[in-house]
């Protein structure tokens, strides 16, 4: 057993054993993303509201490089084809059931996550820093919940990092 599916385990062994552990996995695995999202929107309002073609373009860009590495991810997880690990390990334990299975790496919640943090750092976005323990939080969540190898998440930060870089390069070319 290699050191990425060892570590699964240990970070997934706490399944089902203290009940604010698993409302606090599932909630990083699902949903802290989400107010990752508003955190951005109101941070870029915050910032470029009296200018909107500034405000725009923040709202833009992270959409834009939302979209390219979500297709990069999905060109990555058809040549790479992990299954999920509860496929491959049925003692894993599960704390939801995800909507697909075909794919694990890298973790799409764990790229918008990271992808959110980075822009945010990239267009100077107010507290952008505070986005930063929960991007760790949605990236621990999706290994305990067990819908993800820890490999998965650092691949997804990757991804992130790399739309990121690219995003960066043409907002301070272009702009």
């Amino acid at each position: 057993m290699n050191w990425n599916i060892r570590l699964f385990f240990a970070i997934n062994a706490r399944v089902g054993r203290e009940r604010w552990l698993d409302a606090l996995g599932r909630a990083g695995a699902e949903w802290v993303v989400f107010a990752m999202l508003a955190w951005y929107g109101v941070g870029a309002a915050i910032l470029y509201l009296p200018d909107r073609r500034a405000l725009l373009t923040a709202l833009i860009f992270l959409a834009a490089a939302w979209t390219v590495a979500w297709f990069i991810s999905v060109l990555v997880g058809l040549i790479v084809r992990e299954p999920r690990p509860h496929l491959p390990y049925p003692e894993s334990r599960l704390l939801f059931q995800p909507l697909m299975s075909w794919k694990s790496f890298p973790s799409d919640h764990a790229l918008s996550a990271w992808l959110i943090f980075f822009m945010a750092l990239v267009f100077g976005l107010p507290a952008a820093w505070g986005l930063l323990p929960l991007a760790l939080w949605v990236s621990w969540g999706r290994v305990y919940a067990g819908v993800h190898y820890p490999f998965d998440v650092v691949g997804g930060a990757l991804v992130a990092a790399l739309a990121a870089l690219a995003s960066y390069y043409v907002v301070v070319t272009v702009f």
